[in-house]
């Protein structure tokens, strides 16, 4: 199964703002080596402006967090606020770091609190809400923060990408809702022809609706544009394999395989593909590997399963079908099989 790389995953944005006067002027342009001891002056200088000092913990903790440390973020933007409750930025940003950290609520409240005070700027805020209504599956909120955030700025892109991956999720393979979302991503690829996750999210739709050529094209361009990109690796191999053209996709597999060899999704597509090749004992290695970095893998436990009573191995695979419907007691494939193979469903 082909996945969407910009789906509910919790993206990081943060807000920019101007630089502060007199000391802060030793900020602009700062490396990351200088800036913080240029923040950390402005704190600790004697009779700072109120206001400066509020700013600077801002905008330290700003910098934490784009370097990717929200641990240490999170007191300095808590300080700004207390220093300055009208401070929108720092509220998306502590926003930011309360989803990460898995407190959805107060992230919330921090970004409609960020909302509340400056509506005409808030795209980011209302994307950021969005973006966490969608990792736990509510759909229907996501989209309404989507559609807040792209009417505050129609030309937001990760937006539209994030709308289009929800349309699809919400709407499985129905037509309407897939149409959307290949809209929601085409939208984005004329606004930022260099974004490579709007092809990679096109290309997933495209490949999951057995538009396999346009699959490819999409992936092609999201790995020129990343060739780091993992998803677009898996699912660009995926797309040839429904080509029957195995060799170019094991090629992508192998490789997303390298990219990230923790990745239990890879594993199971690399399986698959020897499955279809009738290579029995790889797609088993392959199941095996995917199931001991995911043991609740239904995709992979039904891998398994099918070359486990390939090879005549029947009390494996009848351990494994049973396991599959434990996961998903509407899987009929593996209620049939363990028909097949004398067993109780």
């Amino acid at each position: 199964m082909l996945r969407l790389s910009a789906a509910a995953a919790l993206s990081i944005a943060l807000f920019t703002g101007p630089a502060l006067a007199d000391d802060a002027a030793d900020c602009a342009g700062a490396d990351a080596q200088t800036i913080v001891p240029a923040w950390t002056r402005i704190i600790d200088k004697a009779g700072a402006p109120p206001a400066s000092v509020a700013e600077a913990y801002a905008k330290r903790g700003q910098h934490y967090l784009n370097i990717g440390q929200p641990d240490r973020a999170f007191p300095d933007l808590d300080e700004a606020i207390k220093r300055n409750p009208s401070n929108a930025d720092a509220h998306h940003n502590r926003g930011v770091v309360y989803a990460l950290q898995g407190e959805n609520e107060k992230a919330l409240a921090d970004l409609s609190e960020v909302i509340r005070l400056s509506p005409e700027t808030a795209a980011e805020s209302y994307h950021m809400r969005g973006r966490i209504y969608a990792a736990v599956g509510d759909w229907a909120r996501a989209l309404v923060e989507f559609d807040a955030a792209l009417k505050t700025d129609p030309r937001h892109v990760d937006a539209l990408i994030s709308r289009g991956g929800v349309r699809y999720l919400k709407g499985g393979l129905l037509k309407p809702e897939v149409d959307l979302a290949v809209a929601d991503f085409s939208k984005a690829i004329e606004i930022d022809p260099n974004n490579a996750d709007a092809y990679e999210s096109r290309c997933a739709v495209y490949g999951a609706t057995n538009r396999s050529p346009q699959a490819i094209a999409d992936c092609d361009q999201a790995i020129k544009l990343n060739p780091q990109s993992l998803q677009a690796r898996i699912n660009r191999g995926v797309a040839y394999v429904f080509q029957k053209q195995f060799d170019p996709g094991m090629t992508d597999l192998n490789e997303a395989a390298r990219l990230d060899p923790g990745n239990p999704q890879v594993y199971k597509e690399r399986g698959a593909v020897q499955a279809l090749k009738g290579e029995s004992a790889g797609a088993l290695a392959d199941a095996n590997k995917a199931i001991a970095l995911y043991p609740d893998y239904a995709d992979a436990l039904g891998l398994r399963a099918a070359m486990n009573e390939r090879l005549g191995n029947r009390d494996q695979a009848i351990a494994d079908y049973h396991k599959v419907l434990a996961l998903d007691p509407s899987n009929n494939k593996s209620a049939e099989a363990l028909k097949r193979l004398g067993a109780t469903p």
